[in-house]
This record gives structure tokens, sequence and C-alpha cells, in this order.
């Protein structure tokens, strides 16, 4: 007997179930987005054009987290202890430690974001530059008022969600799975402003509808793990929540993996929302 007529509802139920993991592991764009901030390292470390512009700036980074922690340490860690207890306590001087630590990462983050702005967006031009995929005429450098733009897609969910980082690897992973999805548009933002994506466009192909930001936070959809953006936007987030190096070096390389994910967008065809804008247009036409 046919596998339908016994049990048709089984064999329904049992495609249902089966379907979703089949669905997981066929990406938008050929690849799981997931590698790509991985696949930045060796490609950055393979050429000197890009992970010169990474060691001068990391370094640059690197002296002026030192230089703000040493200077805090001499000029605010005791007044801070003798705010907290004025007889100084051991336990005054642990809780002054720990806030000097915490302001001279504010301090050098600050800094560094500055700083870091605007090589990552050397690094992505360049890179899709060397995989042939910049279009001169066409694409633009996004510009400097957006280079420096530190108000982040979702910003108060950040800022709410950032002590967790606190806690090694575990307190990363959880911070970087709540913003995912907005940490990987915020990084391929710089590939829809050169393409000139539209606002409209650029929710479309984030979350699959033209939701605003704050309507977005309330979907479940946009945590979903198979989610182009949010897969790309975890790994980012995670590598750069890494003690020491995390903040330091990857969101360089990130802007480098930002650039291949791009580049294999371009490779398939553009993406998916202007496709179908393409296809709507010419029959309108």
């Amino acid at each position: 007997l046919p596998l339908d007529s016994i049990g048709g509802n089984r064999t329904t139920s049992l495609k249902a179930r089966i379907m979703p993991s089949i669905i997981t592991f066929s990406h938008t764009y050929g690849h799981d987005p997931i590698r790509y901030p991985v696949k930045a390292l060796a490609y950055t470390l393979a050429r000197p054009a890009l992970w010169r512009i990474v060691f001068r700036v990391a370094c640059v980074g690197c002296t002026l987290a030192i230089i703000i922690l040493v200077v805090l340490l001499a000029v605010a860690l005791k007044p801070q202890a003798e705010l907290i207890s004025p007889n100084l306590e051991w336990w005054a001087w642990l809780i002054a430690v720990f806030l000097v630590l915490f302001e001279s990462a504010i301090c050098a983050g600050l800094l560094m974001i500055v700083s870091q702005s605007k090589a990552q967006t050397k690094l992505f031009v360049a890179t899709m530059r060397m995989e042939g995929q910049w279009r001169e005429n066409e694409m633009v450098v996004q510009s400097i008022a957006k280079d420096l733009n530190l108000i982040k897609k979702a910003f108060l969910v950040r800022m709410v969600t950032f002590p967790i980082q606190i806690i090694p690897f575990v307190g990363g992973a959880i911070y970087s799975a709540i913003n995912a999805t907005f940490t990987g548009w915020d990084y391929m933002d710089r590939y829809f402003d050169a393409i000139k994506l539209p606002s409209r466009l650029q929710r479309m192909e984030v979350f699959g509808a033209d939701k605003s930001d704050c309507s977005a936070l309330c979907y479940s959809s946009t945590y979903d793990a198979d989610n182009t953006y949010s897969r790309f936007g975890f790994m980012c987030g995670f590598l750069e929540s890494l003690p020491i190096v995390g903040f330091v070096v990857f969101p360089l390389t990130n802007a480098v993996a930002a650039a291949l994910f791009a580049c294999d967008i371009e490779k398939g065809g553009g993406l998916v929302c202007l496709r179908a804008n393409g296809e709507s247009s010419s029959a309108q036409s």
C-alpha cells in the first residue's frame, strides 16, 4: 500500500517536524553567515594591507587603554576609596579598584570606537576591492557622520544587557544572542549605505517585514537563530565579548567579515529585498 494511505496524518506530521531542520541549513545567500567572522581572521592575516591597519589601530587602542588606566589609578583610586570608607578599609580599596577598572573601560571604549570606526570603513572597502566587488562608479563610502555614530540600533537594549558581559564567555554569549540581529545589521550597514539601500528596504531585508526598530524588539522572529543577520551578528558580538582582545581586534576583523558577506551577496545576484523589488518594478513597466 502507498505510504500516504497508511496514517496520512502521521506522515504529514513527520514532514512538518523534519522540514524545519532542513530549512535551518538552507541559507539565504548560500553560506552560513556565522562563518564569516572566523573566516575574516585568516583572510586578514593573509593580506598585509589589511592586517597593518588592524595592527596599527589595535596598538593605539592598547596604548590608550593603558594610559587611561594608569592615570585613573594615580588620580581617582584613593579619593574613591575614601568616599566609600573614610577609614580606608580593605574592602573600600577593593571596590575602588573595580570602579577604576570600570571607568577606564568606559573611557577607553569611547576613544576606541572613534578610532576604530574610520578604520572599519577602510577595511570594508579595501576587502570588497580585493574581491573585485566594489563598483567604483555606483557604490559610495559611508559618511564620516555615520562612521562616528555612537548610538547604535537598539541602543537601550544594548546598554541594559551590557553588564552581562562581566561574566566571561557565558555572559558574552547571552549578550550576543540578545543583540545578534541588530549587531549584524550594524555591521552590514556599510554595505547597505554603499548601495544606497533605503531604510524601509533595510528593515525588509533584516526582519523580513517593514518593522520599526522598537516594534522589532517585541517579535520572536528578531531573535530567531535562522535569521541571516542574527547568525552573523551573534558571532561578531561573541568574538568582541572575549576578554582583552575582543574589543581591540575583533571589531576590525568583523568589518572584513561584513565585506566578505557583502561580496558573496553581490556574487549571488544581490540582496533578496532588491530582487523582489526589481521583479515588481519590471512587472509594472
